[in-house]
């Protein structure tokens, strides 16, 4: 596919590593280069760039784009120029400075024990415990943003005849959300939404949920999405997270508290106050110098 010159080859999925994505006059973009932006990101991320075609897209134009330049710069003999050599071999320390750092720092691979991670845990229940969790279902009505008083008028009659169905004896509310809700990843379930930490909830629906007993079922309630019909399906009261649930959090924690630790303490014994003597009079003339 092309679009002003840009070409664009098919989805990832069966490419080789060598297989060209997309590419304009002698840029390219191939399936490893994105590999190597993709790979790095959490796994919550990745499956959420893999269900936006857009953002990935957007992603390869501008990869796409910077080796563009990077080529008519370089055609144009940019990259010899002094500046851009001293600030290539400034990042070249930096991330070699980085780099060595990290390696002379890294706790050993059995830091921290098992006891460690029950001591921090025991020190810190405040930071592991979960707030009050609601499950909810809900239905939709959408309402657009630029929706005239007509339009919003209309949409909370069906959600209050809606939700005079769910609450009538014998009403089904998974049936009618999977039949109206205009959500449609919770329509799909009934409109279950699963347990959700109330804090996280949006006001106007937080405030008409706590009022209810489990069962109930509450609206039209209005939010900037539109109606919804509400129904409180179980609750849980706020408590200690289990330790094997935060177990590699508070693991992942230590060891990079650790690494500080030691790399500061690197630091110091290579140039710190008792190891380096500064010539504060060399110092001053420096700054003068450079004003």
């Amino acid at each position: 596919m092309v679009f002003g010159g840009l070409v664009l080859s098919l989805p990832l999925a069966g490419y080789a590593q060598s297989d060209v994505i997309a590419s304009v006059g002698k840029a390219s973009v191939t399936q490893a280069d994105i590999e190597a932006l993709i790979k790095p990101l959490s796994p919550d991320n990745r499956l959420r760039l893999a269900a936006e075609p857009a953002t990935l897209d957007q992603m390869v134009r501008a990869q796409l784009a910077d080796k563009s330049v990077l080529a008519e710069a370089k055609v144009k003999g940019w990259d010899r120029q002094p500046q851009v050599q001293a600030a290539i071999e400034n990042a070249q320390r930096e991330i070699i400075v980085r780099s060595y750092l990290a390696s002379v720092s890294a706790p050993p691979a059995d830091y921290p024990s098992d006891a460690d991670i029950q001591s921090a845990y025991n020190q810190n229940h405040a930071a592991f415990t979960a707030p009050r969790m609601l499950r909810i279902s809900q239905l939709l009505v959408a309402t657009a943003s630029n929706a005239d008083a007509a339009s919003i008028d209309k949409a909370r009659r069906r959600a209050t005849d809606l939700a005079r169905q769910a609450q009538a004896s014998g009403g089904d509310f998974a049936t009618l959300a999977k039949a109206n809700s205009q959500d449609k990843t919770s329509a799909a379930n009934g409109g279950d939404m699963g347990f959700t930490p109330e804090t996280s909830l949006v006001p106007e629906i937080r405030q008409v949920v706590g009022k209810l007993k489990v069962g109930d079922v509450a609206g039209p309630v209005q939010t900037a999405a539109g109606f919804h019909v509400i129904k409180l399906v179980d609750t849980r009261p706020p408590g200690l997270r289990p330790l094997a649930d935060v177990k590699e959090q508070i693991r992942a924690v230590l060891r990079q508290q650790r690494m500080q630790q030691n790399a500061q303490a690197y630091l110091a014994k290579l140039a710190g106050p008792t190891t380096v003597t500064i010539n504060e009079s060399a110092l001053k003339k420096a700054l003068a110098a450079a004003q």
